[in-house]
């Protein structure tokens, strides 16, 4: 970092993360996180535990050396001199503290042998010391650039009692740290010893030789990477390949198949054409039958109403004949009746039920052996094409039974050019469907269509209007505009459609109205934006155009709120810190919580972003679980879809969801460098 970009950020270097104040004697654990002397002794107060210490970032517990009393742990002498540096950068509007008589005076000189200030009185016993003849002063108005170049150039101290002014000169081998000339006359004698600078570069030339072989590793890996990343791109075509390859042997099945229907629907036509003339022809000869009856009956009537009764009884013979002879025609003949029936063929269905449509099998291709114990061998795992309808594991009864998530489109791949993804963070999805994606690696936003086609990127590494320093949260407001969390700038940055800049709000401090570190943002019905403040421990609402608002949660309420959105009468918020999902009302007083750290359905480890589905659903990035959770408003569990890996549908770090118009959940797999669409079935 150069001397203007480090004097620029003078504040966030000296500014202590419990404490949030400037250091006051710095001290280093092991991790190389450092913190006020002070605020260890209250850290292992609370804990309790003598002679260890938890650091308050990283959570990784330490034994503290000698006595057990953080006093114990080496001075941070860097820190010292940024503080010396930001008090003579500041001295104009801040009175500096004499290192002899304490007094704070804006007439104060700096020495930069004794590594002190002193104020106009006590430079005057300075000077007369006959030691202290050459030592240089300056006053702290006067200083330029090289001048505050020389005061963090300063040496180290030792920190043994009564050494304190003297400098460290050599460094002890036996007991491997830096002593000054009393201490190598003293408690050292004897030892080996080496001067200090000639053991520095030493343990730099190995510490240079491990980063280079470090670095030939990472090569070495990102090449294994990029290859592990094209043999995805080749599976995923061969998947796409084989979906093919059985969609056309279904097509012709069900050609096939339609084709033996409509034989058999020609055969039926031909039997029923067959019948229904046979029963024509019979109609036929029964409607002529009643033809001939009618007749007689009409012709015997007729002649009835013309005679007289003896005529009718004297023609008795001729009437009963005529009568006898039109009524003795055939019998009825109704017994022809044809029945069709369809017997399936059990041969098919059997075939079917035992064979399905077909399998497919995984072959693997020869590996080296440290990737596989496998060589050219077949996977004795078969996909099935289908399973029985009373089989426990059918796919068909899951899908009765429970819903599921299942992948539906992948894309992206490492990488810095457009359309590439450089690990990808935040993901919001506008009215359009069109899918916003914030880029840790590349510092920028890029746009893409549902289908996953690039449509458009905005954004550098810098701190001007316009530029990010790792982007993390990411939302788009009722207007269009994108809203952005610009993480290491602490700062929300906010854009119109087309990636062009707005306006900005929020900077490093801890007032009310600033952010430190902020990272998940939502933007609620009212148009209000919501930053999770993580530096802060708190959650900020501020108007569209910036304006504070309110906030709530801090220490004890909140340990680490990655995110927070609001839906209907509450505010729900991701506690990184504490591996919960808690929920507040509107006015921000807490009301329940749920989860835990574990691996279980319901637990959580390392929660990220959160978003509500179309359903009304909570989804939840169980990062570190690498999967997402799905919930009831409320915490109870209903599922969950994802496992560790880089195939489709596992997740390698997940950290955000949205939802598109149809219901589709868009996820960003950081880590596999991608996004993922599932949909629900």
């Amino acid at each position: 970092m150069d001397l203007k970009t480090l004097l620029d950020n003078l504040h966030d270097e000296v500014s202590c993360s419990v404490c949030m104040c400037a250091y006051t004697d710095p001290k280093k654990l092991p991790c190389l996180h450092s913190f006020c002397l002070q605020c260890l002794n209250g850290i292992q107060r609370t804990s309790g535990v003598h002679g260890k210490i938890t650091c308050p970032e990283c959570r990784k517990q330490f034994e503290i050396p000698g006595s057990g009393d953080p006093s114990e742990l080496p001075t941070n002498f860097r820190i010292n001199s940024l503080v010396d540096v930001l008090a003579i950068k500041e001295c104009s509007t801040a009175n500096v503290k004499c290192g002899n008589c304490e007094k704070r005076s804006a007439q104060t000189l700096y020495c930069f042998q004794c590594c002190s200030f002193w104020c106009e009185e006590c430079i005057l016993a300075h000077n007369v010391i006959r030691t202290n003849k050459e030592h240089k002063t300056l006053a702290l108005k006067d200083f330029q650039d090289q001048d505050m170049e020389a005061v963090l150039r300063r040496p180290a101290f030792c920190q043994k009692e009564l050494h304190e002014k003297e400098e460290l000169k050599f460094f002890c081998k036996n007991c491997e740290v830096s002593i000054c000339n009393t201490c190598a006359m003293t408690l050292h004698e004897g030892h080996r010893k080496m001067l200090l600078q000639e053991a520095t570069n030493a343990r730099k030339t190995k510490i240079n030789s491990m980063i280079k072989s470090l670095k030939d590793k990472v090569l070495e890996k990102r090449k294994e990477f990029e290859q592990f990343n094209q043999k995805s791109m080749e599976v995923q075509a061969k998947v796409a390949e084989v979906k093919s390859q059985v969609q056309t042997n279904v097509d012709q099945t069900i050609a096939l198949i339609e084709a033996r229907k409509q034989d058999v629907f020609d055969a039926v036509d031909d039997q029923a054409n067959k019948s229904l003339e046979t029963l024509s022809q019979k109609k036929d000869k029964v409607e002529n039958q009643v033809t001939i009856i009618e007749s007689a009956i009409e012709q015997t009537e007729s002649l009835m109403k013309r005679n007289f009764s003896t005529e009718i009884l004297g023609f008795k013979e001729t009437f009963d004949k005529i009568l006898q002879e039109r009524g003795t025609q055939e019998n009825r003949d109704t017994e022809y009746t044809p029945r069709f029936s369809f017997t399936k063929s059990e041969r098919l269905i059997n075939v079917l039920n035992s064979e399905g449509i077909g399998n497919v099998k995984t072959v693997f291709s020869e590996t080296k052996s440290q990737q596989s114990g496998t060589k050219g061998k077949e996977s004795n795992k078969v996909i099935d094409g289908n399973k029985g309808a009373n089989d426990r594991d059918s796919p068909f009864e899951a899908q009765v039974q429970t819903k599921r998530y299942i992948p539906v489109l992948s894309f992206g791949q490492k990488g810095k050019s457009v359309g590439m993804l450089n690990y990808p963070w935040g993901v919001a999805v506008n009215d359009r469907d069109e899918i916003a994606v914030t880029e840790l690696g590349n510092n920028r936003v890029s746009v893409f269509s549902s289908d996953g086609t690039h449509l458009r990127s905005f954004g550098k590494k810098g701190q001007n209007n316009g530029e990010f320093d790792e982007p993390s949260g990411i939302a788009f407001d009722s207007l269009g505009n994108i809203v952005v969390v610009d993480n290491n700038n602490h700062r929300v940055q906010v854009f119109n459609r087309n990636g062009k800049f707005l306006r900005t709000f929020g900077q490093n401090r801890i007032l009310d109205h600033q952010l430190k570190n902020s990272e998940g943002l939502s933007i609620n019905v009212n148009g209000d934006i919501i930053v999770a403040d993580k530096g802060n421990k708190l959650i900020k609402i501020f108007s569209s155009t910036g304006k504070y608002l309110r906030k709530f949660g801090g220490a004890g309420s909140l340990v680490n709120p990655y995110h927070c959105i609001q839906h209907g009468q509450y505010l729900i918020v991701t506690d990184y810190g504490d591996d919960f999902i808690k929920m507040f009302d509107l006015q921000g007083n807490f009301i329940s919580k749920f989860g835990k750290q574990g691996e279980k359905d319901g637990e959580f480890y390392g929660p990220r972003y959160l978003s509500v589905n179309k359903q009304g659903l909570l989804m939840v990035c169980d990062c570190i679980n690498h999967r997402v959770q799905v919930f009831e408003l409320r915490g109870k569990f209903v599922t969950k879809f994802g496992s560790k890996g880089s195939g489709i549908g596992e997740f390698n770090y997940p950290v955000s969801t949205a939802s598109l118009s149809d219901g589709r959940i868009v996820v960003s797999d950081k880590d596999n460098q991608r996004i993922q669409i599932f949909d629900q079935i």
